[in-house]
């Protein structure tokens, strides 16, 4: 009894063809999902829910203010625009944007070289699998990375009012529970928070049969 759609983000997969992979805004990345979302509405007449793991927590909480048919988020990472981590970043200063200015199509930001996979992803090869995959985008352009703490979210944090369950797996090595924790806190409106046991980063990837239900049953008491 549910409908599950995805998208490729701007920049990624098969919608980084229309320019190149890797270059994106955040605003892109929204507006594409409100352009998915209203049309999932319009097709089906159903209630909208935004799913973000990851960075992709970013577009999933600026969804639910930027399009009237999405009515909550799940949230699987503590990346919301508007928190203190994004207020305070450097990109934000007048330095920053000089830097930006001057390099930031040309200067990447490498996947590869920040985040660890077969730590993140749990298991030995996890990285090698991935690159099997030629639609991985494995670089962002440094003026689209920077967008990650220079966006601001239609609605603040602080004044939300739609619901949101955030999700954490409790041995994830990027987003760890305390740290989820501690941005749910800075969120208004009715807020949960459901750390899985013996989680890692990507639940719904790594954890799908266990954590399903645990978004499913979350989405139907928001209905009723």
């Amino acid at each position: 009894g549910i409908d599950v759609w995805s998208v490729d983000l701007p920049g990624h997969g098969r919608s980084a063809m229309a320019s190149r992979q890797g270059k994106w805004t955040v605003e892109q990345w929204v507006d594409a999902c409100a352009d998915l979302a209203r049309h999932i509405h319009e097709l089906t007449g159903l209630p909208v829910f935004a799913k973000g793991s990851s960075l992709g927590v970013m577009p999933a909480y600026a969804l639910v203010g930027a399009s009237e048919h999405v009515v909550g988020a799940v949230l699987m990472g503590f990346a919301v625009p508007g928190t203190q981590a994004a207020i305070d970043s450097p990109w934000r200063t007048p330095d920053g944007q000089r830097i930006l200015a001057e390099v930031g199509e040309t200067a990447r930001f490498d996947i590869r070289r920040f985040i660890d996979l077969d730590e993140v992803y749990g298991y030995k090869g996890a990285l090698q699998q991935k690159e099997t995959d030629p639609l991985n985008t494995w670089f962002f352009d440094l003026e689209s990375y920077a967008t990650l703490y220079t966006y601001d979210p239609p609605v603040p944090p602080a004044d939300n009012t739609s619901p949101m369950l955030f999700t954490v797996g409790e041995n994830d090595p990027i987003a760890s529970p305390d740290v989820v924790r501690l941005v749910a806190s800075m969120v208004g409106g009715p807020v949960e928070v459901h750390e899985h046991p013996r989680g890692v980063h990507q639940l719904m990837m790594f954890h799908t049969h266990e954590y399903s239900p645990v978004v499913a049953d979350w989405c139907r008491r928001q209905l009723s």
